[in-house]
């Protein structure tokens, strides 16, 4: 199934464990974001969801945000408008400093948050019914284990290669 070796090519023959991981996360992602969209938030766009990624936006300001996702803060400004018409968060004064925003979650980005909260534990469940729980709990510490081996190098680096859910 994955025999791509030739005598030219003298790469992985087979996936190796950022692809594997890679795929069962992108597989995941799918999955939960497939879901979220019969549970009616189909407004959202693939980028969108990517800003809800693990720990969530809500309580952060813009620049923070742009930071974590990797992206130019006139990039998220544009995504971060279409939320807030959308009706998924709004920007209010932070407290203290009137000069700096903070996003916060409406009642309808809330919901959503509920809702991929939810989500992400029935494929939780489907997962350790398919392949045991012990399995699932030895996988959750060896991806933690692996990610702690390697922590990122630079805020730059963090940045472009921070993960969502």
């Amino acid at each position: 199934m994955y025999d791509v070796s030739t005598e030219e090519y003298p790469g992985p023959t087979q996936p190796m464990i950022g692809a594997l991981l890679r795929r069962a996360s992108e597989a995941t992602h799918r999955e939960l974001f497939d879901r979220l969209r019969e549970a009616g938030f189909d407004d959202l766009r693939w980028a969108h969801f990517a800003l809800f990624g693990f720990p969530g936006l809500h309580g952060l300001r813009p620049t923070e945000l742009a930071e974590r996702v990797g992206m130019s803060k006139q990039g998220l400004n544009a995504l971060l408008n279409e939320l807030d018409d959308f009706g998924y968060l709004m920007r209010r004064p932070a407290s203290g400093d009137g000069r700096h925003r903070v996003l916060e979650l409406t009642p309808r980005g809330l919901e959503f948050a509920a809702a991929m909260k939810r989500i992400l534990d029935e494929i939780e469940a489907e997962i350790a019914q398919r392949v045991g729980m012990r399995q699932l709990d030895r996988l959750k510490a060896a991806t933690t284990a692996i990610a702690d081996m390697y922590p990122p190098t630079s805020p730059d680096h963090e940045q472009r290669h921070d993960g969502s859910s």
